[in-house]
């Protein structure tokens, strides 16, 4: 089998890890009590709201994906909505919640998507706190990639600061976690598109991609 490479913030079992990416976080002032619910786009987010009161807890959650709600689900959160994946269908399930509700989006430092404020373009009341930002990682610049290898990205920022450092050979094969992710590979370069934007659906197309 061709050995397949995870590029991304965290580890996948049955797979080489690269840990491009490292993230610095933040702890703004939040009153939680002026919200009627919270948006989390990533599982990032629930190391970030470590410094903060429990308080947050009794919001209800509407995730971007069942990965994301799961972790949450863990620490007894209510999830009120899961959406598909990317951050379009969020408002979508926002107007259907409620355009009365006011919603705290926390979300990381660079956005690929400007649906938060199309939200509140249609009416939607939406305040934005930043908790975290990603950051390349040059402590991971030193490995050795086989020309034949898989490469799974898993975000637009893990492949800028892949770029950075290595090379895609048109050897390698490569799979990407997302439409988005994938419109930010270099021109030219194709790519597969795992069934769901999940690093398992990802590592389950790499390894028929590899076998």
């Amino acid at each position: 089998m061709r050995p397949i490479y995870l590029i991304s913030k965290t580890p996948y079992e049955g797979v080489i890890h690269i840990p491009i990416l490292k993230t610095r976080f933040f702890a703004p002032d939040i009153d939680f009590s002026h919200y009627e619910g919270i948006i989390v786009t990533s599982k990032q987010i629930l190391k970030a709201l470590e410094p903060y009161s429990e308080e947050w807890k009794a919001l209800p959650i509407i995730a971007v994906s069942e990965p994301t709600a799961d972790v949450f689900r863990t620490q007894g959160c209510v999830i009120a909505a899961v959406a598909n994946g990317y951050g379009e269908g969020i408002e979508a399930i926002i107007r259907e919640e409620s355009l009365q509700k006011r919603w705290l989006y926390l979300r990381p430092e660079h956005v690929a998507s400007s649906w938060a404020e199309e939200g509140r373009k249609n009416g939607v009341k939406i305040d934005e706190a930043v908790l975290y930002k990603t950051v390349c990682n040059d402590e991971a610049s030193h490995f050795e990639i086989e020309e034949n290898g898989v490469l799974i990205f898993a975000s637009p920022s893990s492949i800028n600061c892949f770029l950075q450092n290595y090379s895609i050979l048109s050897t390698h094969s490569i799979v990407v976690i997302g439409k988005t992710t994938q419109k930010a590979l270099p021109l030219g370069l194709s790519s597969s598109l795992s069934a769901t934007p999940s690093i398992a659906s990802a590592v389950e197309l790499a390894r028929k991609i590899a076998s």
